[in-house]
């Protein structure tokens, strides 16, 4: 016979071990007619917008979001254009600025987020939207931090010179995706969100995804990278030793424009979703060093 009195005590002992951490909410709003996909994860302090990678969309970040959350943040990760539940942005005019303008759009007028200076973090491919999008509104930024992004120019760097992303195969850069993926115990779950959010973006929206693919080859956003600097917006950018998606190369390119020296975490390309507790360690540190003290304590 089951008594209650035991399985309360069971469960306050659990509880007080293990406190439950916030969950992410999924939400859908339109702006000018286009649909913006994003996910919510409600929490006391300031609010981080966390920027997915390449195929992706917010599903994949649920885990990192309710990491970040845990921290004592706001989080919300919007689905870029043409992933996930967001409209695509006309092909012929995909392009960094387009993007950047589409998620100034959803920050300035999503009721979830609209009124507030933000804390971007960008990933991969969403470092290049969150590089782009803090030079054309600083505005809105309260701070910029890239992982494993796109938004340098050198693909290799050794003693006979250097090599661009430009020249960099399609095929390279998927074979290093498959293979940064570690097998962690977050593997099958990761695995599964990154499964879901990729089968959708290739049966809804392969166009954009093949635009975006091109468009990566080409990102070179060291000028404006040198902007964000000048223009006294916070900046931190994160590498993983592991990552040979996202070069070393890359990431000091990163680190030259801004004038400042890196983070350099244990992992892979995949290390958001693999290692949510010690992304969100990571970047929350980051945060915290650019809030004041009020800030911290309203957060605590």
């Amino acid at each position: 016979m089951f008594r209650l009195p035991s399985i309360l005590a069971t469960w306050s002992r659990l509880s007080s071990v293990t406190p439950l951490r916030p969950a992410m909410r999924d939400e859908v709003c339109r702006i000018a007619g286009r649909s913006y996909g994003y996910g919510v994860v409600e929490g006391r302090g300031e609010t981080v917008v966390l920027v997915h990678g390449w195929g992706l969309a917010h599903h994949s970040y649920r885990a990192a979001a309710e990491a970040i959350a845990a921290k004592g943040f706001r989080v919300v990760v919007p689905d870029l254009p043409g992933f996930g539940a967001s409209s695509d942005l006309p092909l012929l005019s995909a392009s960094l600025p387009a993007y950047a303008r589409a998620m100034r759009r959803f920050l300035a007028e999503c009721d979830d987020v609209a009124g507030e200076r933000v804390h971007l973090v960008g990933h991969s491919f969403g470092g290049a939207v969150s590089a782009q999008l803090a030079h054309d509104a600083p505005e809105l930024v309260r701070s910029v931090t890239l992982v494993s992004s796109v938004a340098g120019v050198t693909w290799e760097r050794g003693e006979h010179g250097e090599r661009l992303l430009a020249e960099r195969p399609i095929w390279d850069w998927g074979l290093h995706l498959v293979r940064e993926f570690p097998a962690t115990k977050r593997f099958p779950a990761a695995a599964a969100e990154v499964l879901r959010d990729l089968s959708h973006n290739l049966v809804w929206h392969f166009p954009n995804m093949g635009v975006v693919a091109a468009m990566i080859l080409k990102s070179d956003l060291r000028e404006e990278l040198a902007r964000v600097r000048d223009s006294g917006v916070p900046a931190a950018v994160i590498w993983a030793a592991d990552d040979r998606v996202i070069t070393r190369a890359c990431f000091d390119d990163q680190c030259d424009a801004l004038g400042i020296d890196g983070t350099v975490v244990q992992g892979s390309h995949g290390w958001p979703l693999t290692e949510p507790d010690s992304f969100a360690t990571t970047v929350g540190d980051i945060i915290r060093s650019v809030q004041t003290p009020t800030e911290r304590a309203e957060a605590s």
